[in-house]
């Protein structure tokens, strides 16, 4: 039986991380967008001290399979969820949904009173089983490539 856990985030963790971001997004996401949208999503030469100061100010969580890392995820202490993202070869086995639950507890104790997320066409109807509600599609160019994501909300005191 195997056995998953969480722990919190390492700059250490963070080439695994850009591995899981980068592999989930061109094998995952690729069904809900085009290939030059891909490119423009995925960081192929990562800025690992920018990725780490995103990452250091926030609850941020890894999610292991024995020491192997197989998703991560943050959010802050006001209920912006960052990232959420789980390697493809894990996809299905609820690492998704614990990882998010922890998030998602941390920032309601913390005094959240609603959490938010800009999510992908992808995992919208993953956020929507969580009980967060769609607010607005929202549409941003970078290099000149429309890219398409979601702003969703998750109420307190609905859920």
């Amino acid at each position: 039986m195997t056995v998953f856990s969480l722990r919190k985030y390492q700059q250490s963790d963070l080439k695994d991380i850009l591995t899981i971001f980068n592999g989930t997004v061109q094998a995952i996401n690729k069904k809900d967008y085009t290939q030059q949208q891909i490119d423009q999503w995925v960081q192929l030469t990562p800025d690992y001290d920018q990725w780490h100061a995103r990452l250091a100010p926030t609850y941020a969580m890894v999610a292991l399979n024995r020491m192997e890392v197989i998703g991560f995820g943050n959010i802050t202490d006001t209920g912006e969820l960052d990232y959420l993202y789980v390697d493809k070869k894990w996809i299905g086995y609820g690492i998704g949904k614990m990882l998010a639950k922890d998030l998602m507890d941390h920032a309601l104790k913390a005094g959240a009173k609603e959490l938010t997320v800009y999510s992908s066409i992808t995992a919208k109807p993953f956020f929507e089983s969580l009980g967060f509600e769609l607010v607005e599609q929202k549409v941003k160019y970078r290099n000149g490539v429309m890219l398409m994501n979601y702003l969703m909300v998750y109420r307190r005191d609905k859920n």
